[in-house]
């Protein structure tokens, strides 16, 4: 956006938070807004045939006037913008029917979901305009927060940033502990992402425009805050519990996520489900990909009293970005505190008490793994590695990024990062633990099941990753740097499931 436009739409918030105010226009097939201009999107359910519940999205193009007077084209899946929630049952079969009517190729890949290689939508699993392609698959997971995006090679951060994207949620039925579930009322899908809106309207990705080196190094950021594809938004909720499921589906901005008053909330669950127990706290950092849930208590506030959801962003601006070349990388946001959203208390309430403790998690255990993978992730010469590689095509994948993995066994991959800013890695099919950082037990916060790490400047992590599923020969899965713009550079590697 520039300055001056900025300047007219943007104020200051409580506690002094930096904010951009208004609300989107939307079109006819925008998701419908719940009290307050909070949207909540449609929950699919699909429908059951045959045994197989089935899942119909059509990915189409449509507009959204975030900049009043000059609508954004944009990308959706059954609407103008985002998508509907895809309700999911573990012990279920589904299929997902994906119709492509955007005028391009594309992909759709399932973001933590455990699925055959080739019902995965990565790159290989291209939507040709006016094809429908379908993707069949047993749901074998925990009970957990997932996503779904394209991964078309070379086009992801494009394809994402022009809006298409969408909120899984995986359901258990056996599960034994209550946790709010009303979908839209004390159970939020809260879907971060930023954009950086020109006065017309349009944006870095826009038709015709390409984002430049820096915003390619970096990962584009921008200054006005979407939740659930609108503009900083006001939710209304009941006093009590409310569980909050956060997905940062931004292109590259990491949030370091907390509430205007500094209260403390319950961190219940990251990307692969429950954590073994709470975890009290008054931040959390959620990087692209990542997922978390967050049980906030508004049992002692009034109605009609306003809190806000916040990025404390400059209290962690030293821990993302080192050196000279992490500082240059970093944009005004990075070193700041910036409103996400509002919170306005309702008169409904909430009885569901807060929970003490989940099933327990079975560690892995380092002795079970087959070897020691070394995954370096780095930056020089104005590109990205992995490796000291890089994946720039689909045909000739340099071998230093090319795995065969035995299906079933174990292994730890230990990443290092020697570039100056974060890499949040994601690992497809598989959910993985952390063993150490730095040679420390992880916090208790990241000791759950994972698919996408925050890998910070001049850390190891060593991940414990055991590779169940289907071999297939032909049909790789992908690891990669989930700034998008980093995967599109090639900042990525495949790995085989063999017998």
């Amino acid at each position: 956006m520039q300055r001056r436009e900025f300047l007219r739409v943007c104020g200051i918030g409580a506690a002094g938070l930096v904010g951009c105010g208004g609300s989107t226009g939307g079109g006819p097939d925008a998701p419908p807004a719940s009290t307050g201009d909070f949207a909540v999107p449609p929950l699919l359910d699909g429908e059951l045939v045959d045994g197989t519940r089935v899942f119909r999205l059509r990915l189409q193009a449509g507009s959204v006037e975030w900049v009043p007077g000059s609508p954004t084209p944009t990308y959706g899946a059954n609407g103008d913008v985002l998508g509907p929630t895809l309700h999911f049952r573990r012990g279920e079969r589904v299929r997902m029917e994906v119709t492509n009517e955007l005028g391009v190729t594309t992909t759709l890949h399932w973001h933590g979901m455990q699925v055959p290689a080739r019902a995965d939508g990565g790159p290989y699993q291209t939507i040709a305009p006016g094809a429908t392609w379908n993707a069949e698959y047993d749901v074998v997971g925990r009970a957990m927060t997932a996503w779904y995006h394209p991964h078309q090679m070379h086009e992801t951060a494009r394809h994402v940033h022009m809006g298409l994207a969408g909120m899984i949620i995986v359901d258990d039925p056996a599960r034994s502990f209550e946790l709010p579930s009303t979908y839209g009322v004390d159970d939020l899908p809260i879907i971060v992402q930023d954009r950086r809106l020109f006065a017309d309207g349009t944006h870095p990705y826009s038709a015709g425009k390409t984002p430049g080196m820096h915003d390619m190094m970096a990962g584009l950021r921008g200054d006005t805050m979407l939740v659930n594809g609108r503009i900083t938004p006001r939710a209304v909720v009941p006093r009590g519990l409310v569980r909050l499921r956060v997905l940062n589906g931004s292109n590259a901005r990491i949030y370091n996520l907390g509430f205007s008053d500094n209260r403390s909330f319950l961190h219940v669950a990251s990307d692969g489900g429950l954590l073994d127990a709470p975890v009290s706290t008054n931040r959390v950092l959620v990087a692209p990909g990542e997922r978390v849930e967050l049980l906030v208590d508004f049992s002692a506030d009034a109605q009609g009293a306003a809190v806000e959801l916040a990025s404390y962003s400059g209290e962690v601006f030293g821990a993302l970005f080192t050196g000279m070349m992490g500082a240059n990388l970093g944009d005004a946001l990075d070193r700041t505190t910036f409103r996400v959203m509002v919170f306005e208390v309702g008169a409904a309430t909430s009885a569901i008490a807060a929970p003490t403790a989940f099933e327990p998690i079975v560690r892995e255990l380092e002795a079970d793994a087959a070897r020691t993978r070394t995954i370096a992730m780095t930056m020089q010469a104005g590109s990205v590695f992995i490796n000291g590689a890089q994946m720039t095509s689909l045909v000739n994948v340099p071998a230093a990024i090319n795995f065969q993995i035995k299906a079933g066994e174990a292994e730890v991959w230990q990443v290092t990062n020697t570039s100056g800013m974060a890499h949040p890695l994601h690992v497809h099919n598989r959910h993985f633990q952390i063993l150490d950082i730095d040679g420390q037990p992880p916090p208790r916060e990241l000791a759950g099941w994972k698919d996408t790490v925050i890998i910070r400047p001049g850390r190891v992590v060593r991940l414990l990753l055991r590779f169940e599923g289907t071999p297939d020969l032909e049909m790789p899965y992908l690891f990669h740097c989930h700034i998008l713009e980093h995967e599109d550079m090639g900042m990525m590697g495949q790995f085989f499931l063999v017998p």
